[in-house]
């Protein structure tokens, strides 16, 4: 404890507000926010400052107060995102949403105050951070009920090179990377920035981050050139009369005006066979059927697919008058004949709010089909939020992933891109009310666009018909379970540690 105590008493009480407000206020800045603008390198910066306020107060003090930080940051930033049609149910919504997230983040600080001032002054004591961060974050992506994985794409700043690291780690390399670099300054400031403890973390840190950045580049570099097809990401103009919220969808179980829209639907995936398109890829909730509409939906679907004479991924969900639908994914070959039909697994909503109160959870399995062009995968959305959930695609050797969304409310960002570095796979999201995009097993954004709401648009893309087979996508989650073994181990020492004293 002699050294928790030493650094308590090294900042005074200006440096540790200082922190606390500025190391938040930047906090505020990583995520989307319906009033701050997105700011990437706060995620860089941010925990440097907070990491620096919990380490300098009591245990206790810094826990409740880290705890505050972040419920007050959470729910300042992210105020509003969500509405849920009536104000009332919209403020708790997101209020319990942004406090859950809150609680999250907040334990690895908590975590790290608990252990590392009893392991001395080692340079290894700058792991105990970063695995906190990533065991923490890792562990809550394994399931619902917070949004997908938490830590998200947020983390993933970095130039293309460095971004190489998806392959070999997963998403929780850049969760540990850029957690240890906040740990690695903190290991300098708590100790002055004496020349030796500097120069022994920043070397550390440099060599770390330089090799992995020169392995990005390489892997770049030799890339090899592969055959191409024409794609096309068609997003769906809004309904008739105007926009309907994904709201009123679950809420009043509307469904689309089936004539009007099932026309709309057979003119734009036309359109894109025209534009050379021998895969045509629709965005989430193309037409929402009745249940009774549903048979005569999905003909109406291989029709289109075989007039055209393309492979048409086209997601759409049926509701009925009671009970729960389905949000489903359907591919068609150029025949006509279905080579998938998935269900939605991973739902936005709690309980009975949102998606989960009109829909049923499908069967924790990516569909695959063998095409032409390579091997297919087809999943939802919200799907790709799951790390796990889309290895099953790499494992399964996916050259192209097809993810239909729509996102509420509207995306500002690149929403869970680089789950094709990840696999291996290209990723192509045609996006209702955000960003539709096509990227390559190698980051690469070979389109996008970027309509209003509500606006309509088809995205021309030549992807790649061959994937890559990733270290990620054979050995998973690696990292992630390394890291809340190397907090079992520092908690071991720690405690040790505490007895020994």
């Amino acid at each position: 404890m002699a050294t928790a105590s030493r650094i308590s008493r090294s900042a005074g009480f200006p440096e540790a507000a200082g922190c606390f407000v500025l190391g938040f206020g930047l906090f505020m800045f990583c995520r989307r926010s319906d009033f701050l603008p997105y700011v990437p390198v706060t995620i860089i910066v941010a925990p440097i400052l907070i990491l620096r306020f919990s380490r300098v107060l009591p245990f206790l003090r810094s826990s409740l107060l880290t705890t505050l930080g972040f419920v007050l940051a959470f729910n300042i930033a992210l105020w509003g995102v969500f509405d849920m049609g009536d104000p009332a149910l919209s403020l708790v919504f997101n209020a319990v949403r942004s406090t859950m997230i809150a609680l999250l983040y907040a334990l690895p600080y908590v975590v790290d105050r608990a252990i590392t001032p009893r392991l001395g002054k080692n340079l290894y004591t700058s792991l105990v951070f970063p695995a906190a961060v990533t065991a923490v974050m890792f562990l809550a992506s394994l399931e619902p009920p917070l949004n997908g994985t938490q830590a998200k794409n947020v983390f993933a700043t970095a130039p293309l090179p460095l971004l190489q690291l998806y392959a070999l780690t997963g998403l929780w390399g850049f969760v540990f990377l850029w957690s240890w670099l906040a740990a690695c300054v903190n290991h300098a400031w708590e100790r002055g920035f004496a020349r030796r403890p500097t120069l022994a973390a920043a070397l550390a840190f440099v060599i770390v981050a330089g090799g992995l950045f020169a392995w990005g580049g390489l892997r770049l570099l030799t890339a090899p050139e592969v055959p191409t097809v024409r794609l096309a990401a068609v997003v769906m103009p809004a309904e008739e009369g105007g926009i309907v919220t994904m709201t009123q969808v679950f809420e009043d179980r509307m469904t689309s005006p089936y004539e009007p829209t099932m026309a709309v639907i057979e003119a734009m995936a036309a359109e894109a066979a025209q534009g050379g398109a021998k895969i045509v890829a629709f965005s989430e909730f193309s037409i929402i059927v009745s249940e009774a509409d549903n048979d005569r939906a999905r003909a109406a679907f291989s029709r289109i697919a075989a007039e055209n004479g393309v492979w048409l991924a086209l997601p759409y969900a049926w509701v009925p008058e009671t009970g729960k639908g389905q949000n489903r994914h359907m591919l068609f070959d150029d025949t006509g004949a279905i080579r998938a039909d998935y269900q939605k697994r991973f739902l936005l909503g709690l309980g009975d709010m949102g998606e989960t109160a009109v829909f049923e959870k499908g069967a924790e399995v990516i569909q695959t089909a063998d095409s032409p062009f390579g091997r297919i995968a087809v999943s939802i959305c919200r799907d790709m939020s799951f790390p796990r959930f889309a290895l099953q695609a790499g494992r399964a050797g996916a050259d192209l992933m097809l993810t239909g969304s729509h996102e509420f409310p509207k995306g500002i960002t690149l929403n869970d891109p680089y789950r094709s570095v990840e696999s291996g796979f290209t990723l192509v999201r045609p996006t209702f009310d955000g960003i539709t995009y096509a990227m390559d097993p190698y980051g690469r954004v070979l389109a996008q666009m970027d309509k209003g709401t509500g606006q309509p648009g088809i995205m021309f893309a030549d992807v790649p018909m061959k994937g890559v087979r990733t270290l990620y996508a054979r050995f998973g989650d690696w990292l992630g379970w390394l890291s809340v073994a190397a907090i079992l181990v520092f908690a071991v020492m720690a405690l040790f540690a505490r007895r020994q004293r």
